[in-house]
């Protein structure tokens, strides 16, 4: 599943990078004067992009409906565990 994964998201990114290709190519060059992009400088522009807004692969709507589900089904005490965890991990311990 992993594989199936890896292999998904990188086809994804081939073609959003064509696509985002093609769209500067057809409009940037005209309107402003500056150079076309090459397939490999839209790839690097689409990894920018994705790393400047958080990495939402894909829109984010299935991680984000599937712990919507877990969270309203949790009890209040199961929701404080879940915050300490995070705490735990993610935050700065003062």
């Amino acid at each position: 599943m992993a594989l199936k994964f890896i292999t998904g998201l990188v086809l994804y990114f081939m073609v959003i990078a064509w696509v985002i290709m093609k769209i500067w190519n057809g409009l940037v060059p005209g309107i402003t004067g500056w150079q076309m992009l090459s397939y490999y400088q839209a790839l690097v522009l689409l990894v920018l992009v994705r790393l400047m807004t958080g990495l939402k692969i894909m829109g984010g709507g299935y991680m984000k409906n599937h712990f919507k589900q877990r969270w309203t089904g949790m009890s209040e005490e199961e929701r404080e565990a879940m915050r300490e965890k995070f705490r735990a991990k993610w935050c700065n311990k003062q």
